[in-house]
């Protein structure tokens, strides 16, 4: 690592972590903890270091093949508006997917559900050996959409047979509406034997909409085809992500929607260098005799002379993807440049796009070091040999080669080179490893280690047999900005109880000071551990006007949270509470949450309207218990709930400037 890592974790195996090697707090090692490991799934390590997420540049040499490779890599930070969109979720109902991972699909679809802005359009496929959809077309986001989904999510099974992918999608994609935005999600923990054909037709549907329809896809469990699940998600310019048995998909899947509903950002562009190279200039044209025999017009020889077809194949700079892959908040971007020795390349990386509301940049400078060896070179060279198999190398897609059918053979042997050049294993190379040991019998193998069978990859009919345990922008925008906008509201002077607030602070106010007693009365699931500080309790009543700073001290001396961690089925149960739009009607139900009986024992907050009464009380108990353990889950139904909050107040106001 080019920084210090703070850990390494493995959520797949058991491992020994060493940090600190020799006194260098860049280099770890790791060991497998037990004797004898099986690969019967894949390995996963988790590493965190210092500045991993920041934008970084490095360039490597290698000596061997006499090119220098530029890594640039970053984790996306930037605020761009959401726009109406069409949301369809393709959910796998097949046999394998009976016990914990349909729980799972079916509780992350209620939370995505619950989580969907109230102008966008929705719809749910369920799909096995046959498929069907909720609503012939996609609906409008309304309360009673809305209800009538949440019911289909609550009753999913697993009762649909095989898996078979290609009709839905194709359904989903040829019943898309043409006037917004497209995003499908598929989840699914299978495999098939088309997906060549599904990455056509998702390529094919992404054209027609003209870069307005993204795929993104969630593999469920340690049998999902990886590859599946990686190229329909390339293919749709969204992106992939997996989930263990072991794991919960709510944060990922969520992450996934919030980018979901943002517009596409188009018009991608790197500056490597600012040397003019020829590979990159425009195609001059041919001439249509250079190097041709000449044919006579009266010939006795019947046989055509050879179809000779140049192929653009030696480029200076190789840039892995070709394609440069979409850019998401949040989402890892990594692109390899493998450049001659002879370009030299910036000091400065440029990043820059085209988004909706406006264009973005942002500069990397490259690392200073020149590193030596071969380490990044062949993660650039993986990225080549994936853009050969998916048809979107530069061969394929390089002006010089525009119009001509690119042989099969010519793309075998790219791959070829590239993997004995890097020793890559990939469809065409594959490689022998031999041990030189002697013949005498390695002390691990004395004792012969006990029968175990070790679970592989079935096809889907065999899987089935199988049940596992359950606002506005400036004109250049950066990849790296971050804006928080605050929400505020007014009314006239001596007109209820509102000033110039905050709302999170006002709502927080008000759930703070629900009970003055040294515990809050919340049942013993609902709470959460920690004595909040008293120092920001004071900062967030300070900011509110329901409260004279004269009583601000009082509340706070009698205020001590103390309660246990909440637990994400705690939050699905609050979260039965709110309405599409966001609200929280008044209820007992939603009042006994608080250990109340009614609004009646909330008199010592000053605020009339009960239904803003509940709003502010439950996005105080998001803020202040779900948020800082569940923030990706129940980040979208806050921020709803804000907006519900912020509509209401200014209704409310309206109705007062009459007066």
């Amino acid at each position: 690592m080019t920084s210090v890592i703070q850990s390494i974790e493995s959520p797949s195996h058991h491992i020994s972590t060493e940090l600190n090697i020799d006194g260098n707090p860049n280099v770890s090692k790791i060991t497998l903890a037990e004797q004898i490991t099986y690969l019967e799934k894949d390995f996963i390590l988790v590493v965190k270091s210092l500045g991993l997420d920041q934008p970084r540049a490095f360039v490597e040499y290698n000596p061997k093949t006499e090119t220098n490779c530029v890594m640039l890599t970053l984790v996306p930070k930037f605020a761009i508006n959401t726009i109406m969109s069409e949301l369809i979720f393709v959910i796998d109902r097949s046999g394998s997917m009976q016990g914990g991972p349909m729980k799972k699909a079916s509780e992350a679809l209620q939370l995505l559900l619950r989580s969907l802005p109230e102008d966008c359009f929705f719809n749910v496929i369920s799909f096995g050996s046959h498929f069907d959809s909720l609503f012939e077309k996609s609906q409008p986001y309304s309360e009673n959409s809305f209800l009538k989904a949440l019911k289909h999510a609550q009753e999913m099974t697993a009762n649909y047979g095989g898996t078979e992918i290609y009709n839905p999608i194709k359904w989903a994609f040829d019943n898309s509406r043409n006037d917004m935005p497209t995003s499908v999600f598929l989840l699914t923990d299978g495999q098939v034997n088309n997906v060549d054909q599904i990455v056509e037709l998702i390529k094919s549907c992404e054209e027609k909409k003209k870069g307005d329809a993204r795929f993104f896809s969630i593999g469920i469990g340690d049998s999902v085809s990886h590859n599946l699940v990686e190229s329909v998600s390339r293919a749709g310019k969204g992106y992939a992500q997996f989930v263990t048995n072991n794991e919960r998909m709510d944060k990922k899947i969520l992450g996934m929607l919030k980018n979901a509903i943002k517009p596409p950002i188009k018009d991608y562009n790197i500056t490597w260098t600012n040397q003019i190279v020829e590979d990159v200039l425009p195609m001059e044209t041919e001439s249509v005799d250079v190097d041709k025999p000449t044919i006579s017009f009266f010939s006795d020889n019947a046989t055509p002379p050879p179809v000779v077809q140049n192929f653009f194949t030696d480029i200076k700079i190789q840039q892995a993807p070709f394609l440069i892959p979409p850019i998401y908040p949040g989402v890892r971007f990594i692109v390899y440049c493998i450049l001659e020795k002879s370009v030299e390349t910036c000091k400065e990386i440029i990043l820059s796009a085209n988004s909706h509301d406006g264009p973005m940049k942002l500069s990397i400078p490259l690392d200073p070091v020149i590193l030596q060896g071969s380490k990044i070179h062949t993660l650039a060279a993986r990225k080549l040999i994936q853009d050969l198999d998916d048809g979107t190398s530069f061969i394929h897609k390089h002006p010089r080669n525009s119009g001509k059918m690119i042989p099969v053979s010519l793309i075998r042997e790219q791959i070829v080179k590239l993997g004995i050049t890097y020793t890559l294993a990939s469809k065409y190379t594959s490689f022998l490893a031999i041990d030189e040991r002697d013949n005498k019998v390695v002390a691990e193998a004395q004792s012969l280690p006990n029968k175990r069978i070790v679970p592989t990859r079935l096809n889907s009919a065999s899987r089935r047999s199988l049940v596992m345990p359950t606002s506005s922008l400036s004109s250049s925008q950066s990849f790296l900005s971050s804006r928080v906008s605050a929400v505020t509201t007014s009314s006239r002077s001596g007109a209820m109880l509102y000033e110039p607030i905050s709302i999170p602070s006002m709502a927080m106010s008000a759930s703070l000071v629900c009970n003055t007693s040294s515990y809050m009365s919340l049942s013993e699931d609902n709470y959460v551990s920690g004595v909040v500080e008293r120092r920001k309790l004071h900062s967030l009543l300070a900011k509110s006007a329901i409260y004279k700073p004269s009583s601000i001290e009082p509340v706070i001396s009698a205020i001590s949270v103390k309660m246990k961690p909440p637990k994400i089925e705690t939050l699905y149960s609050f979260l039965d509470f709110q309405s599409f739009d966001g609200s929280f009607l008044p209820s007992n139900k939603f009042y006994s949450w608080f250990g109340k009986n009614d609004s009646k024992d909330f008199e010592n907050i000053e605020i009339k309207n009960e239904k803003i009464l509940c709003l502010a009380l439950a996005i105080a108990y998001l803020e202040l218990i779900m948020l800082e353990t569940f923030k990706e889950e129940c980040e979208m139904c806050y921020e709803k709930s804000k907006k519900a909050l912020k509509k209401k107040l200014t209704v409310m106001n309206k109705r007062l400037m009459r007066f």
